[in-house]
């Protein structure tokens, strides 16, 4: 029986192996350990950078915590609930801006305790936010997008709006990419709104793109074609002549859909002339019809093309003596 005594001698110390190999990956003395390390080498410096975060995000106030929650088969979950009280509760208690600022302040001190380089993308962050917060937000990400690419997806127009100034503070140019959905699809890039786009670039388009359009389509006998395609440009040139009031005449002290008024550029008013307000107040005038809805018993007149090219010219001149009119020429 020698030969089967010892086999089984044998079979027994592997079991016996196998069996302390098993003790020694317990989940439960893992997750142990694991909860020990992360209590001094994670948790701490998370609840700090989570703390951090509701700071730069304006939301100091909101009465949360982060805390660890348990340790599963070696995995720490923290949770975030009210200070000093026994269960969390926050839906119950938070309203959905103030919800929406913690989650944020808990993801961004997540991902930003990592050494990941992947981009952040947000979809549409401010929603449900005051002004305030939106504001906070916006700063942070612009911060964030110092170190690494930060791309936000949104249909808000005061997003866009708040962003620039703040990045410019920053020596930071955005990239904007405007996608619209038509019924043909969604998802293909479209021309920035008139009222967030460049001026310059704006009538330039006009002038260089869509009136060759308009006299192309003449041309070629397809007179309701030009006509549509005239009477968006009217439509778009007034929106352009309302951007260059605020942002020329009235030197981008206060501009919409942003919250900041810039007072040092008051002195620049001085330069302002009656001439200048009776050109812009004629080119408002003459092209708010096309914007507007107007009577049906009282059908606006379009243009000619070549009329509009010279309102549109006239414009164009008038900018560029204007950027560089000093405010001693007036006074002197």
């Amino acid at each position: 029986h020698r030969t089967a005594i010892d086999e089984e001698v044998n079979r027994l110390k592997l079991l016996n192996q196998i069996q302390e190999a098993k003790k020694s990956t317990n989940t439960k003395a893992l997750s142990q350990k694991k909860g020990e390390l992360a209590e001094a080498l994670i948790t701490d410096a998370f609840v700090q950078r989570f703390n951090a975060e509701l700071k730069a995000l304006s939301a100091s106030q909101v009465k949360v915590e982060l805390v660890k929650s348990k340790v599963s088969k070696g995995r720490v979950l923290h949770k975030l609930q009210l200070r000093g009280a026994s269960q969390s509760g926050l839906a119950d208690v938070l309203s959905e801006g103030e919800n929406r600022i913690v989650s944020i302040a808990a993801f961004l001190a997540d991902v930003t305790g990592k050494s990941n380089q992947a981009p952040f993308i947000f979809d549409d962050p401010i929603s449900s936010l005051d002004q305030s917060y939106e504001e906070a937000v916006v700063q942070r990400l612009i911060e964030l997008s110092q170190d690494k690419q930060v791309i936000v997806f949104t249909h808000r127009l005061s997003l866009l709006g708040t962003v620039r100034p703040f990045a410019e503070k920053k020596s930071i140019k955005p990239d904007v990419v405007s996608i619209r959905s038509a019924d043909w699809g969604t998802g293909e890039p479209a021309p920035i709104p008139l009222s967030q786009g460049d001026i310059k670039t704006a009538l330039n388009t006009l002038m260089n793109q869509r009136y060759q359009d308009v006299k192309k389509a003449s041309e070629n006998g397809e007179f309701e074609h030009a006509e549509i395609l005239l009477k968006s440009m009217c439509s778009d040139f007034r929106t352009v002549v309302e951007r260059s009031i605020e942002s020329d005449l009235l030197c981008g002290v206060v501009q919409r859909f942003q919250r900041p008024v810039h007072t040092l550029k008051l002195k620049d008013l001085a330069k302002l002339k009656d001439v200048d307000c009776n050109l812009l107040d004629s080119l408002m005038t003459k092209y708010s019809g096309f914007e507007h809805s107007q009577p049906a018993e009282s059908p606006v007149e379009l243009p000619k093309p070549d009329d509009l090219l010279t309102d549109m010219t006239a414009l164009k001149n008038w900018r560029e003596e204007y950027a560089k009119r000093s405010v001693s020429e007036v006074s002197g």
